[in-house]
């Protein structure tokens, strides 16, 4: 039995030393070693994201996702003319005229027809999986950017 106790190992002791690097090392290429990511180069990072915006389609607890940031939105009422941010993943903005009985998709940019309603013309987004949010009015995002009269100044 002592003869097995002095026997020399079939592998030598450098390859087994090596071996066990490349495991510590494959752990942590797995789990990685416990530091967050970066933060993102947003300084308001609640402006950008609302509760409900990263939703997957599949959640149905939630009846609707949130409504449009109306800050987000721009509206020129000379030119009639939307100005949409960009959505995350296939999510996709909508507008429904007053006379329409669906809203159809829109880009980026979208100008309204002369004369429409804008307190009846309403303005949402929609995610892959028939999940909308809660709609605005192009008033309410007119309103929203319209210049507080607390910055007027007496002449």
């Amino acid at each position: 039995m002592t003869a097995l106790r002095i026997t020399q190992s079939f592998i030598p002791k450098q390859t087994r030393q090596r071996r066990r690097l490349a495991a510590l090392l494959g752990v942590f290429a797995l789990f990685g070693c416990g530091t967050s990511t970066p933060p993102a180069d947003d300084p308001n990072p609640a402006a950008t994201t609302s509760p409900g915006t990263n939703d997957p389609s599949w959640l149905t607890s939630r009846g609707q996702l949130p409504a449009p940031d109306t800050d987000r939105v721009e509206y020129d009422p000379r030119e009639r003319l939307l100005t949409f941010h960009s959505l995350p993943a296939g999510d996709r903005w909508m507008v429904q005229l007053p006379d329409e009985e669906r809203a159809r998709f829109v880009g980026p940019l979208h100008q309204l027809p002369e004369g429409v309603d804008t307190s009846r013309t309403l303005v949402y987004f929609t995610r892959p999986g028939a999940k909308l949010s809660a709609p605005v009015t192009v008033a309410q995002i007119e309103a929203g950017r319209a210049p507080h009269s607390s910055q007027d100044r007496n002449p």
